[in-house]
């Protein structure tokens, strides 16, 4: 069953915001390791290149901040 589902995932397009830290780091680092396509998106530019490194694999990096003001 398990491998089921991480083939589904391949290929898809997952946006996650957060992704520097906590719970969208952790969900980040998943998706990436099933071959899912990201979205990285979050406030602080250099942890986001450092995240996309970690990965590896190419995947969209967007700075910007989703709080309200």
């Amino acid at each position: 069953m398990e491998n089921l589902y991480l083939n589904s995932m391949e290929n898809k397009i997952i946006l996650i915001t957060g992704a520097t830290s906590g719970i969208g780091r952790a969900v980040a680092s998943r998706f990436a390791s099933m071959g899912s396509k990201l979205i990285l998106c979050g406030r602080r530019k250099e942890k986001l290149k450092i995240l996309a490194q970690e990965l590896g694999g190419s995947h969209q990096l967007l700075i910007f901040d989703v709080r309200d003001k």
